[in-house]
């Protein structure tokens, strides 16, 4: 694109709410130099930042951000003034995967599985306890509370990780995310986690109270939902009702596993592991109409790959449990998190 005259701002319209990565907007020169913009602005779906040109030729603009539901962002884009000249040399995007780059989805997914297993082995051995097996012997009991405190340590390592996973995929200092939508989901984490690990003795030594760990659970798993995709057309409360049930289901079904390979009380979990496999199947389905344009997203998309991969081990998982193959079964589930930790860092088809 060829402009007659310099515009007086960089203006950029997204799909959603944003939050400016760093410094957001970057326009290099024709020459190769940074070009002089002014205070940037950022209201809902815009971010602007007055620019001066440096010339005629062809200008780079780089930007980056925080969408309103956590998920980082970048990319570029030029336009010339009074002619086209070569391009200034940017930031090799060409890698990058979902609009971050490859290392920083890699982190991105490995903090989310972290969290993911944390929240089974925390409040789906909690679950456990409340329902399958409330007054285990003292071997078990204690087996149960070694992998409970796994799962909280798990929830606490997974934030670091994840900080670094989003500075990563943008290329920012971490301390710039703190005052983004994806710090505010960090530190609600992270304090469900501390507050888990903070009245965990209390409620051991009480021998109840496990109920109101569970809506510490629940509440989590909404926490997490804020992270999740928006789903078009749909009441945001809706959507994130929708995303925590899934979650919740996942996170019973294979904490309450751990908690049976630990502890037994097999027979009496499969009533449990049963109602949470069909609530994931139901919620899952749903999700993935809400997310999907058509089935061919399923062969086409990144997303849609990444999803059809994941149904068939679930899938795969639930004809393994019905083998009575449990250990094999833990580690479907394990591989289970690890996708939907990836496909909820990919930007979604619709």
């Amino acid at each position: 694109m060829v402009l007659a005259t310099a515009p007086a701002a960089i203006t950029l319209r997204f799909s959603e709410p944003v939050t400016a990565a760093g410094p957001g907007i970057t326009v290099v020169a024709p020459s190769g130099r940074p070009a002089a913009t002014g205070p940037l602005r950022v209201a809902g779906t815009t971010m602007s930042a007055p620019f001066r040109a440096a010339g005629e030729g062809t200008y780079l603009v780089r930007w980056q951000v925080i969408a309103s539901d956590t998920h980082p962002a970048r990319g570029q884009l030029t336009f010339s003034v009074g002619r086209a000249s070569p391009v200034p040399a940017g930031d090799e995007l060409a890698a990058d995967v979902g609009d971050v780059s490859p290392a920083g989805l890699l982190l991105q997914t490995l903090g989310r599985w972290l969290h993911l297993i944390g929240m089974a082995l925390a409040f789906g051995v909690i679950a456990f306890r409340a329902i399958v097996l409330p007054a285990p012997e003292a071997g078990p009991a204690r087996r149960l509370d070694r992998l409970l405190g796994a799962g909280v340590a798990l929830l606490i390592a997974a934030e670091p990780v994840a900080l670094a996973g989003q500075a990563v995929s943008l290329g920012v200092v971490a301390g710039d995310l703190v005052v983004s939508s994806f710090g505010r989901v960090l530190s609600l984490r992270l304090g469900g986690a501390l507050l888990l690990w903070a009245t965990l003795s209390a409620v051991r030594e009480a021998g109840r109270g496990r109920w109101a760990l569970l809506g510490l659970g629940a509440a989590l798993a909404v926490v997490d939902a804020l992270a999740g995709h928006r789903i078009a057309g749909w009441p945001d409360a809706a959507a994130l009702v929708l995303s925590a049930t899934h979650e919740g289901a996942m996170a019973v079904w294979a904490g309450g596993l751990a908690a049976v390979l630990v502890a037994g009380g097999g027979a009496r979990f499969g009533r449990l592991a049963l109602a949470s496999f069909a609530v994931l199947v139901v919620s899952g389905a749903a999700l993935a109409l809400a997310h999907l344009r058509s089935p061919a997203d399923l062969l086409s998309t990144t997303y849609g790959a990444v999803l059809a991969v994941k149904v068939a081990a679930v899938a795969a998982a639930a004809v393994i449990a019905g083998l009575g193959a449990r250990r094999v079964e833990a580690a479907a589930l394990a591989g289970v998190a690890a996708l939907a930790g990836l496909l909820v860092s990919l930007p979604p088809p619709r």
